[in-house]
């Protein structure tokens, strides 16, 4: 019971409960007087478990061996030779540990009396044991070699049923630094036969110490950061009661690591945090000591979000550098060295007396220690010497660190490109100091610096390619970005024929990085809905992948490649999004059948879809299943059939829409391939780009692509948006006024070059970047005629969203023999505004107008709650809204639908109308009379619907989760501001209208500012004139009937006040160019 007692106290100890070191020792002692008793009792065998206990806690290794040569003298009797051999190998294991080499002898030959022993008596595990120390010990192996024969070791534990010794195995073989790329299947069937084993005859600690080994690896390895977000999410959160503070913290602790690689530096310091508070309950100062430093790390980060200089910068570095101050000071009386020297390095960086906080780092870590302890050190003085522009002192630094590093075996590859990209670094700014200097230089002094120049580019390069060992995302496009650098100073320095070559070399770069980012966006798998969307725009949204997009197009530009670029520029457009709509995918029954068809596609498809549905749960480990999932996908890109549905759903980027869909819906439409185009536009964000203005693209079918320079650049475009769109409340919108046609040709020069690329009547396609998506493109004038007017128009976030959005009108085959269902239109109308009532009227009666001409049916007012919406919504594929949206500036999914509470505190009764909401014909001219007098107050509708009473939100977060029949279904959302989306960097959109397309829309009309009501009605009611008289071929044309709309109310037909932009403009068609009627027809 002793014995128990102690070991119980040393993992409590182990786990942070305890004090580890003090436990350790106390247990040293409690188990000495025990031993004692039953070597003199004879107790051999229980005398063997407690003196390995004993001798595995002393620290002094010299102690533990004399113990167990002391306890070997006792076992000459044959009935205790098992427990000698034991005796024996865990002797021979201290010994290993030695440098002499009488020592290594003696430990192999106490391995070899005791193997000669378990062989004679036959012992089941005793042999096994042995050659786990052995190659645990082998210095002559790498770890990746050492980890595959700890695999085999732990089956063979397996085999003779000792499944606690395989565990244990299976667990120390998978470690973070071996090459997981090398070795990767077997790492994925060790961790699933590890996790299989625990959950059948483990513990809850090894539990959680398979995850952690499983969460470690993948926060390391950029194509798993996902797995290890969704797994560390999932459980961090819901936490066995079992779990000890120590495994809690350190899981935190790894979670703000891998939020930090996704760009979400807040969650990053908050969880951190937690982790911080959850440690200080450890008993283990180094648990705590080793949150702080992160949750300092990631407040340093946090600042550098914000200029440096700026009040934000100035506060949050303070604060930081504060806290890191006071741990430091902590460590010191902790006697903690390597926790205070770290948190004094970050202190350095950034406090007014840094010179201080380094000499402090130099006691622990100083000149003469070796160059690989000495990186980090030298890493900050580096810095701190650019910053004092001492470039050549710097250049002499790194160049003697890399030297030194050169003489030293086994340095991690990370370390090695860390050191030889701060070489080129150094190297760089000295060759541009040199060049920019206001002299003319020597001949001499010139060569030189185009050698040194030269020199940084290969040492660039051996980086990165050390740097893609370590597969760490963004340390390879950081070292890929400067690699591009340092390109764009070397090709001055050559011919065209070597220019052209350096540069074709380099877009092979390019895209070996670029297939690096997109692993880490598809590890996070969309099994979570809108959470997996926000991680991946968060991911897609950093500056330096951002950056590598436009370095690739502006490369492909170089090489005189449009079409090239165009791809580039696509394959940074709204990947997050497009992710999404493939995640849920329907694939065309085409293609199903051909699976079933084909027994191996099937049991493929059939395997991922029990691997996806297992990674809904909860408690299960994500990076283990996500790895098999990985697996399964690689063999699934060998097929054909397979690859095709890869495609479909977004996994592999797909840009040719030659596809059997796309050619029945141009069939369906009247239109040949040859009349679609898409439009697109880069927008320079390099800042030695040559030309900052904005070059547009334009894109055919078959691939031409042409591309010209416009008269416009970024900054012409946001002061127009500052100036056109943004006005005082109660002010008449710049749009609105007499000379609103006249300022929206001042934007005419991003549409410059549609005369030449493409022909009247054209279907575009349009893909605005950044803040063009607030530009009113489809109403800048081509050959003096609204593009709106001239084309078929329909925005499209990117030509992947438009394919996801093309799978959706397939048509699928009735089920049962019965014809498919047709569900019809649904009007909506929602305007509980009290002191609006003459309009709440108008709107109520011209929505029961509406299917005269497009069939449905209507509810109104207190009918429209957020429920009912929902479930008509979940069959209708014709909806149409007429009422408030409103857009939240901080949190976009907060924007929202107004609906009602169910409440009627408008009641007829009290209203010019009857009960059932019609006009009467003396009502109706009342309101014809007295409309205008309500016209300044409806113009603005976003005060409108401040008014609470009566009324619901449905929630952009709520409209992602809607649920909306399969096939076409076609939203018209008539509201201030339905159209407004946030634009996150990488043209990711969010909103309302990126909600509904989510939820399965498959076109939405939105309004792209607030707009007049009667504009809205007057809009409405033409639009479904025109959508009737189109009903031919099998679909509407929707784009048809915008353009029609749109021209009869610029030209005065709806009424005169409507002819200035600002009334025709805003409405925007998103998704789809047509609705397939043939396929849903509305009842008539």
């Amino acid at each position: 019971m002793v014995h128990w007692y102690w070991k119980i106290q040393v993992v409590a100890g182990e786990q942070g409960l305890l004090h580890d070191k003090q436990t350790k020792t106390a247990a040293v002692a409690g188990l000495a007087p025990v031993l004692r008793q039953v070597l003199s009792e004879g107790r051999f065998r229980e005398a063997r478990f407690l003196i390995y206990s004993k001798a595995h806690l002393l620290e002094d290794t010299d102690q533990a061996i004399e113990e167990l040569c002391d306890f070997l003298e006792y076992l000459t009797d044959p009935a205790f030779i098992i427990e000698r051999a034991f005796t024996l190998v865990d002797l021979a294991g201290l010994q290993l540990k030695s440098d002499s080499e009488a020592v290594l002898a003696q430990a192999a030959e106490n391995f070899k009396l005791a193997k000669d022993i378990f062989t004679q008596r036959g012992h089941t595990f005793g042999n096994i044991d042995i050659d786990l120390l052995q190659i645990s010990a082998d210095k002559t192996i790498s770890a990746g070699e050492r980890f595959l024969a700890k695999t085999k070791i732990a089956d063979r534990y397996f085999e003779v049923h000792q499944y606690q010794n395989g565990i244990r195995c299976l667990a120390v073989a998978i470690s973070p630094d071996m090459i997981v790329d090398t070795y990767y299947e077997d790492v994925v069937r060790s961790l699933e036969l590890l996790d299989r084993m625990i959950n059948e005859c483990g513990s809850e600690i090894l539990k959680q110490i398979s995850l952690l080994h499983s969460v470690c690896q993948a926060s390391l390895k950029a194509p798993e950061y996902g797995f290890a977000l969704q797994s560390l999410e999932s459980y961090f959160c819901n936490v066995p009661e079992e779990i000890s503070p120590k495994f809690h913290s350190y899981m935190g602790v790894i979670l703000g690591s891998v939020y930090s690689k996704f760009g979400e530096t807040e969650k990053a310091v908050r969880v951190t945090r937690q982790a911080l508070e959850i440690s200080m309950s450890c008993a283990s100062y180094v648990d705590q000591s080793d949150a702080a430093t992160q949750v300092g790390h990631h407040m340093l980060s946090l600042a550098r979000e914000h200029p440096e200089g700026s009040e934000e910068f100035m506060e949050m570095t303070s604060s930081a550098v504060d806290f890191l101050k006071e741990w430091a000071n902590k460590d010191a009386e902790h006697g903690h060295a390597d926790g205070e020297a770290l948190k004094c390095l970050f202190i350095a960086e950034w406090d007014s007396d840094g010179q201080r906080w380094m000499e402090r780092v130099k006691k622990h870590i100083p000149d003469s220690a070796d160059a690989l302890a000495r990186i980090p050190v030298v890493d900050l003085e580096l810095r701190l010497l650019m910053r004092q522009g001492r470039f050549s002192d710097g250049l002499a630094l790194s160049t003697q660190l890399v030297e030194q590093l050169q003489r030293l075996t086994d340095v991690p590859p990370f370390k090695k490109a860390q050191t030889l990209l701060n070489a080129c670094i150094q190297a760089f700014v000295c060759v541009q100091s040199t060049f920019r200097q206001d002299k003319a230089l020597a001949l001499e002094e010139s060569q030189s610096a185009v050698k040194l120049l030269w020199a940084a580019l290969q040492h660039s390069y051996d980086a990165l390619q050390l740097y893609r060992q370590a597969n760490g995302v963004e340390l390879v496009v950081d070292c890929t970005l400067f690699v591009w650098e340092i390109i764009n100073l070397a090709v001055l320095t050559m011919s065209d024929d070597g220019r052209h070559g350096l540069l074709t070399a380099f877009m092979g770069d390019m895209r070996q990085t670029e297939r690096l980012c997109d692993s880490m966006r598809q590890s996070v798998l969309s099994v979570a809905g809108l959470q997996s969307l926000m991680h991946k725009r968060f991911l897609v949204s950093k500056k330096a992948s951002l950056k590598l997009y436009s370095v690739a197009v502006e490369l492909a530009l170089k090489l005189h490649d449009p079409a090239g670029a165009w791809i580039w520029l696509q394959k940074g457009k709204a990947r997050a999004f497009a992710d999404a709509l493939g995640a849920d995918c329907i694939l065309p029954q085409r293609l199903v059948d051909q699976i079933n068809k084909d027994h191996t596609a099937y049991e493929l498809l059939k395997a991922e879809q029990s691997i996806l549905e297992l990674l809904q749960e909860s408690n299960v480990n994500h990076v283990v299943a996500s790895r098999r999932l990985t697996a399964l996908k690689k063999k699934m890109e060998e097929h054909p059939l397979l690859v095709e549905a890869a495609k479909l759903r977004g996994q592999l980027l797909d840009l040719d829409l030659g596809t059997d869909e796309l050619k029945q819906a141009l069939q369906a439409t009247g239109l040949a391939a040859d009349r679609v185009k898409f439009v697109d536009w880069h927008v320079p964000t390099l800042a030695n780009t040559s030309n900052q203005n904005i070059r547009l693209f334009v894109r055919q079918l078959d691939g031409t692509t042409y591309t010209q320079q416009l008269p416009l650049n970024i900054h012409q475009v946001k002061d127009w948006i500052a100036k056109t769109l943004t006005y005082p409340e109660m002010a008449t919108p710049p749009l609105a006024r007499k000379t609103g046609n006249q300022l929206l040709k001042k934007m005419n020069g991003l549409v410059e070059g549609l005369l030449e690329f493409t022909s009247e009547g054209d279907l575009l396609i349009l893909s605005p970047s950044g803040p063009l998506n607030s530009i009113p493109l489809h109403a800048l004038e081509v050959g003096k005629q609204p593009l709106v007017e001239r084309n078929l128009v329909v925005n499209a976030s990117s030509v992947a969203t438009l394919g996801q959005c093309l799978l959706r009108i397939s048509p699928a085959p009735p089920t049962d023999g019965q014809p498919r269902q047709s569900y019809g239109a649904k009007y909506f109308a929602v305007y509980e505004e009290p002191d609006r009532l003459l309009e709440r009227e108008q709107i109520f009666h011209h929505i029961k107008s509406l299917p005269g001409a497009f069939p449905g049916t209507v509810a109104i007012g207190s009918q429209v709650t957020k429920p009912h919406f929902l479930q008509e919504c979940a069959t209708a594929n014709w909806i149409h809204y007429h009422g408030h949206a409103r857009y939240s500036n901080q949190d976009i999914l907060k924007s929202s639908l107004v609906l009602s509470d169910g409440t009627d505190s408008l009641s007829h009764d009290n209203n010019t109308g009857n009960r059932d909401g019609d006009l009467t014909v003396d009502a109706e001219a009342d309101l014809l009379e007295t409309v205008e007098a309500e016209y300044d107050d409806d113009n603005n509708d976003e005060d409108a619907a401040d008014n609470s009473e009566g009324i619901d939100e449905l929630l952009v977060s709520e409209l992602f989760e809607a649920t909306l029949p399969r096939g076409g279904v076609h939203f018209t959302i008539i509201a201030c501001d339905s159209g407004t989306q946030d634009i996150a960097p990488g043209d990711e959109p969010l909103g309302i209208i990126p909600a509904l397309l989510y939820a399965g829309a498959t076109s939405v009309l939105g309004c792209q500012w607030p707009i007049d009501s009667r504009a809205g009605r007057a809009f409405s009611e033409a639009f479904y004139q025109e959508v009737a008289s189109r009903q031919t071929g099998g679909a509407v044309n929707l784009a048809s009937a915008l353009r029609s709309t749109v021209m009869r109310m610029r030209k005065g037909e709806l009424g005169a006040e409507f002819k200035q932009a600002y009334y025709w403009a805003p409405f925007v068609l998103h998704g789809l160019w047509l609705f397939p009627a043939g396929y849903q027809a509305p009842p008539q």
